[in-house]
């Protein structure tokens, strides 16, 4: 993703096409390409990475959970 479509919110062709194959697998009960669905994968993994950099590991659901069983 580059930063223009990070900076204008506008989302690839190609992002957009397998998005709807997934919904549209998952719409008529099948399961999605697995081509289609490896690269879906591997984008989320990156951004996920590029989450992580950036803001380093956010812990606050263990302590969320917790703090819920206590009360």
């Amino acid at each position: 993703m580059s930063i223009d479509t990070q900076i204008t919110g506008t989302v690839p062709f190609d992002i957009l096409a397998d998005g709807e194959a997934i919904i549209e697998a998952v719409r008529a009960g099948k399961k999605p390409d697995p081509e289609i669905a490896s690269r879906v994968r591997e984008r989320a993994a990156k951004v996920t990475e590029t989450i992580r950099q950036r803001h380093g590991v956010l812990d606050i659901g263990t302590k969320a959970i917790r703090d819920l069983r206590d009360s």
